[in-house]
């Protein structure tokens, strides 16, 4: 993974993937239970982890010295995120569920700032400001009727969870391979996954299930997170963890139209304003990541003096 001209449309292939899924699965979640649907997947996709690491000759290892951070990395990118992020997402509306998931670059930007492990110029940040209000629009703060529903908050504190998994991978990248690290810390994931989902899965009437789901299932465990987190992670190394993760925001936009397409979803008018200031927000970001408000303006007295 050297061609860095393949960087960008690898990200936003990661994009379409994870606004695909978020889709795909709350239509799924009509008709099998959450956990259920979750602890397959994990089941499934591990495996393939291994064998696509295999096939692309990346070694699967890990230090000793390494395992609390893996472990760590694999509760915050799989195991802990699958659990408020699939609850969420059966609570809120797949527009909702990846416009909020799509907060992890601005919290990302915040942790990597405070630890001082990247320099976050203004520019940035007033970027990730515009994205945030672009967020409250979105669920009605300036249209009259404001919610925030349970699921709304399960899938905020996803992000959160994501926005740590960022930053961890990103200090994990120096001395794993992309597809090594997305094996050890996904059987971490779903060694923390299966406790919850087992007893949902034993239950779960699977010949009742339509045809459909199967599909949605397929499609989940193969793109998302499989064919997805190496150029994720690929991303990460070359970009650094805040500025990759900025194209989170590009998500909520093919959700939503992906919402109406599929799920035949009506979207407020707010919503499309809200979502269009965020994706503005992420934009100013890009344009204005590399530059200090704060230095231009202090040239610019001096050069009216």
């Amino acid at each position: 993974m050297k061609a860095r001209p393949l960087l960008y449309p690898g990200l936003m292939f990661v994009a379409f993937s994870w606004a695909m899924n978020t889709v795909l699965v709350k239509y799924a979640l009509t008709s099998i239970d959450p956990l259920a649907f979750t602890g397959l997947r994990f089941l499934a996709m591990t495996p393939l982890a291994f064998l696509l690491a295999r096939a692309m000759h990346q070694q699967v290892r890990f230090k000793l010295r390494d395992l609390p951070m893996l472990i760590a990395c694999g509760a915050c990118g799989y195991g802990l995120y699958q659990y408020f992020w699939i609850f969420g997402l059966a609570n809120t509306s797949a527009f909702a569920s990846s416009l909020l998931a799509s907060l992890s670059p601005v919290l990302t930007l915040a942790i990597v700032s405070i630890l001082g492990y990247e320099r976050v110029y203004a520019g940035r940040w007033f970027g990730a400001a515009v994205a945030l209000f672009g967020v409250a629009v979105f669920e009605g703060a300036f249209a009259g009727h404001l919610t925030f529903r349970p699921g709304d908050a399960l899938t905020f504190s996803a992000a959160a969870i994501f926005a740590i998994f960022n930053v961890l991978s990103a200090r994990l990248l120096d001395r794993y391979t992309p597809l090594g690290l997305v094996a050890v810390t996904m059987t971490i994931g779903t060694l923390i996954i299966l406790p919850g989902a087992l007893p949902r899965m034993i239950h779960e009437n699977y010949a009742a299930l339509p045809a459909a789901d199967w599909w949605v299932f397929a499609f989940s465990v193969v793109f998302p997170i499989v064919l997805t987190f190496p150029v994720w992670s690929w991303g990460i190394s070359v970009l650094g963890a805040g500025r990759a993760s900025l194209f989170q925001f590009t998500v909520p936009v093919l959700a939503g139209l992906l919402s109406i397409a599929i799920l035949h979803s009506r979207i407020e008018v707010h919503q499309i304003i809200g979502t269009a200031v965020c994706i503005g927000g992420m934009a100013i970001s890009q344009l204005l990541g590399k530059f200090s408000l704060t230095a231009i303006w202090a040239e610019r007295t001096v050069s009216l003096k």
